[in-house]
């Protein structure tokens, strides 16, 4: 199997590289920064897709400037927006244009699309709690995905959580201080975190490509999400730690500006229903489940 992932140099795309290898199958890998990379037998690196030679079974998209990069300014915020949109858009071009096209097409989008609440629990079929900056992203992300649909293609829509992985994504920038001691809870606490294991998201891909039924947006998310109090609270333990220091929410604002706001203290429930639905085991349900076998298993990832 051939398999295209385009923003395949990031967590979850180098995590998602080496277990489709794992699996035999072919990888290749769109990213702007091919000159750095050499192709090797089972992964051949791109930077656009021109070729006309080029032939896929699967597109995977996750392209795009992460969203905690830099402080939000106008000029940050459309290049995290047009990273996102143009990306999809030149992914669907060259699905209309393949003469034999892919089976389907995962697409990148995140949880963010139903805004912020701390009432509202979210599956697949809710409405968006308010119109901000990453709902707006999120939206035209997947509507620019779901236009391939139009040339026969199975498009689904993954609307992801936080990814829990060991050195990687957010337990990268929160283990350093919290094993120093200096772990904060921030805000009040009380927003929410919709979370998922690395494990669980890679299970999920392969449960996207063999189940040819499924189509249309999936949350990635774990079936219990937590506050971002417990959270905090689970990791101070697993890691041995003491969780005495809070950061109201001002000082989180003057720090990291809207950013800061939009992703530390603001939050949603989100329930993987369409998942669990068709069938779906997750390995890690609960966040004690998850981060006790990050940081006491043999696990790498």
């Amino acid at each position: 199997m051939n398999i295209l992932i385009a923003g395949g140099t990031g967590f979850i795309g180098s995590i998602l590289t080496k277990h489709f290898i794992g699996l035999g199958y072919v990888v290749y890998v769109l990213t702007r920064r091919v000159e750095n990379l050499k192709t090797q037998d089972s992964i051949v690196y791109l930077n656009d897709l021109t070729d006309q030679k080029l032939c896929f079974d699967v597109i995977i998209n996750l392209s795009g400037e992460p969203l905690n990069k830099n402080r939000w300014n106008p000029v940050v915020k459309k290049r995290i927006y047009q990273s996102r949109i143009e990306s999809t858009r030149k992914i669907v071009d060259y699905i209309q244009t393949a003469k034999i096209k892919p089976k389907v097409l995962i697409s990148g989008s995140a949880i963010g699309y139903y805004g912020n609440s701390l009432d509202i629990t979210f599956s697949e079929d809710s409405m968006p709690a308010d119109s901000s900056f990453i709902h707006k992203i999120c939206a035209d992300w997947e509507q620019a995905a779901m236009k391939a649909s139009q040339y026969g293609i199975r498009v689904c829509v993954i609307r992801t959580g936080i990814v829990l992985g060991r050195n990687h994504g957010i337990l990268a920038e929160m283990v350093p201080p919290f094993k120093l001691g200096l772990g904060a809870k921030l805000g009040d606490g009380q927003q929410w975190m919709s979370w998922i294991h690395i494990e669980d998201l890679v299970k999920a891909f392969d449960f996207f490509i063999l189940n040819s039924d499924l189509s249309g947006p999936f949350n990635l998310t774990a079936p219990y999400a937590v506050t971002s109090d417990q959270f905090a609270t689970e990791l101070a333990k697993q890691l041995k730690r003491p969780l005495f220091i809070r950061l109201p929410r001002f000082i989180v604002k003057m720090i990291f500006g809207e950013m800061g706001e939009a992703l530390m203290l603001n939050g949603q429930k989100v329930l993987p229903s369409k998942l669990i639905n068709a069938g779906f085991k997750f390995n890690f349900q609960t966040i004690q489940d998850a981060l006790s076998n990050i940081f006491n298993s043999k696990q790498v990832n």
